[in-house]
């Protein structure tokens, strides 16, 4: 199959941020942890003594401080605003109690206090800040939503709700809790919204043994929240490529993606513009699939393959060294830390990899994966333009593209029309996003205006027409006067009649009049524009032409025939018109016939047939008068 490679893109289609964040690696003396709800590392030295240093891509949120050392520590975080820290520490014989300090500033104050777990003899699985001021004990049994009063060193128990777990999954995007229990055979998820604990309807999951932590991911994508669960073949058997099995979490029986990876072993994900991105360890290459891409459901399940092949990201350089992907720890939704170096990173998306080396008959799928991308309206526009260049090879596939481009674009024009005759109130469901749309003034300014003098630019614009006819879109003039000047200047008047004809090039009086003004260099142009220009019931500029054109006969007869514009049009006008065509053919009978019927649309309004005096056809008569006495 030919590739298709786009001109000066980048071989890769992820990368990690240009510059790290920097903190105090991995040591016997320095404990390492992430908060993936405000994406800051915690380097604690010495359990707190030496010093404890927050991270973050936030420059501004970063800080260091000492504290006391009462123990190993399992879990340090910050609240949303940073104003109070919490502690979870693993000390042998004590009750489940985290210890709180308030910051100003970033900036202990050194007012500390601790609270105890409800339940008693339970164990704190881990705890998360849900909003400013409200923390959730998660235990192994259940989940304790609180509320910190840092001024009075209380917290208050505001919902409280009873599960027996053995591990969670967090994901702070849309604040909802996934536990495990019967030892990872049942996943029942909690939404803590709303000062409150919602629990929601739990995840079916009719697999013959039972689900571990690390293949378990709660994320938010596409607006919604998701269980991605990662499907290994048994050992037992002959084995067989990992399934990633995306659930939707309070869907209630919506559908289920299934994502193929083709490959076996450890896995990680991260989210990036809402695409899911696979992660494997051993190949460290990593797969990107799009749950938005059109697909049928077959009994509720979409299958996915990878929207390009998997490779591995740009590689990282620090201290003039490359990254190995075996030492990095992956955190929703883009993070991704190496405790050995010290290391903490965002993960980009580069579109224009997207594009860098796919197969010809998928051109099409990648352009519709980049009209889902909110950045992607560049890389499109330079897809266009190397097809447009390389049409010999590509008109297939670029009129591909400009159909994903115009069905994206027609379902949103659609949406709006809805929108304004129902109100927002009218929707049933949430409006849907479009991060891209290409309009045709953007296909004219951006790719067709550019490509003036490529020699298949008849086929081009003919395909971009056809397509937009496709989808019952109505030619904007900018569009259809480039194609109409490109049809004409090209020779190609059969091909623009065919279009008109068949209603891709609507009738538009702007539109005639280019045609009109085109005429000289191919006459059936300007017959096409009188054309039109008779559709739209433009009698009085179809007669003006007619008469430009030198033709008396054909304006008389189409003035009689709309009525009013034959009572008013002024006589002196067609007798003129009619004496200059009987000279300049040698016909007198013209003049004649122009003049007769005058005489009779005189003596039917006034009961005359003479000329008023104001009409100024004395010279007109006295010709008249001339042509019938030499006859």
């Amino acid at each position: 199959m030919a590739k298709f490679c786009l001109k000066d893109s980048d071989k890769y289609y992820l990368s990690l941020s240009d510059q790290p964040k920097r903190f105090d690696a991995d040591s016997p003396v320095t404990n390492v942890f992430f908060d993936d709800t405000n994406g800051e590392v915690f380097t604690v030295r010495s359990g707190g003594v030496t010093g404890v240093t927050v991270n973050g891509m936030d420059e501004s949120k970063s800080t260091s401080f000492r504290m006391e050392d009462k123990g190993p520590i399992i879990s340090i975080k910050f609240s949303p605003d940073h104003k109070i820290l919490a502690i979870q520490r693993n000390i042998e014989g004590q009750n489940a109690t985290v210890e709180f300090v308030n910051f100003k500033d970033l900036v202990p104050t050194n007012v500390e206090y601790s609270h105890t777990c409800k339940w008693k003899n339970s164990k704190i699985l881990g705890f998360v800040w849900p909003r400013v001021n409200e923390i959730a004990f998660i235990t192994d049994h259940g989940v304790e939503l609180l509320q910190v009063w840092p001024e009075k060193k209380l917290l208050k128990t505001m919902k409280a709700t009873s599960f027996s777990g053995a591990w969670f999954s967090w994901c702070s995007q849309s604040n909802i809790i996934l536990l495990a229990g019967n030892n990872g055979a049942l996943l029942q998820p909690f939404s803590l919204n709303n000062s409150t604990i919602n629990k929601l309807q739990k995840l079916e999951v009719e697999w013959s043994r039972p689900i571990v932590e690390r293949d378990v991911f709660v994320l938010r994508l596409c607006g919604a929240p998701w269980c991605a669960l990662f499907r290994h073949a048994h050992a037992s058997t002959t084995g067989g490529p990992t399934e990633v099995w995306l659930i939707p979490i309070s869907g209630g029986g919506a559908t289920q993606h299934v994502l193929k990876t083709g490959l076996v072993g450890r896995f990680a994900v991260s989210v990036i513009d809402q695409l899911l991105v696979i992660h494997h360890q051993s190949s460290q290459t990593s797969q990107i699939f799009d749950i938005m891409e059109e697909s049928k459901p077959e009994n509720n399940i979409v299958i996915h393959i990878p929207v390009v092949q998997g490779i591995s990201m740009k590689p990282a350089i620090v201290d003039d060294q490359p990254c190995p992907m075996c030492n990095w720890v992956v955190f929703q939704p883009d993070y991704i830390i190496d405790a050995r170096l010290g290391c903490l990173w965002r993960v980009n998306l580069i579109l224009s990899g997207l594009a860098h080396s796919v197969p010809k008959d998928e051109i099409s799928k990648i352009v519709a994966v980049l009209l889902r991308r909110k950045d992607g309206k560049d890389t499109i526009y330079r897809i266009l333009n190397q097809l447009v260049s390389e049409a010999g090879t590509y008109l297939v596939e670029l009129t591909k593209a400009f159909d994903e481009i115009n069905s994206v674009y027609r379902k949103w024009a659609d949406l709006e029309v809805a929108r304004n005759t129902a109100g927002q109130a009218g929707l049933s469901r949430a409006p849907v996003h479009f991060p891209v749309l290409v309009s045709q003034a953007d296909v004219c300014a951006h790719v067709l205006q550019a490509h003036a003098d490529d020699e298949r630019l008849v086929q081009v614009v003919t395909a971009y027409l056809a397509s937009l006819s496709r989808h019952d879109m109505v030619v904007q003039h900018p569009v259809a006067e480039l194609c109409v000047r490109t049809l004409v200047t090209r020779g190609a008047g059969g091909r623009l009649r065919s279009l008109v004809r068949r209603g891709c090039l609507g009738d538009a009086r702007p539109l005639a009049c280019q045609l009109l003004s085109l005429g000289h260099i191919d006459p059936a142009a300007a017959q096409i524009a009188l054309d039109m220009m008779w559709r739209l019931k433009a009698y009085g500029e179809v007669v003006e032409v007619l008469l430009s054109w030198n033709e008396p006969i054909s304006a008389v007869g189409v003035a009689k025939q709309t009525g009013g514009i034959w009572l008013n049009i002024p006589p002196r006008k067609l007798l003129s018109a009619a004496k200059h065509y009987a000279e300049d053919k040698n016909e007198p009978t013209a003049f004649m016939a122009v003049y007769h019927a005058l005489v009779a649309r005189n003596e039917r309004l006034r009961g005359s047939p003479n000329f008023l005096k104001g009409d100024q056809c004395d010279v007109y008569v006295e010709y008249y008068k001339q042509l019938t006495s030499e006859s």
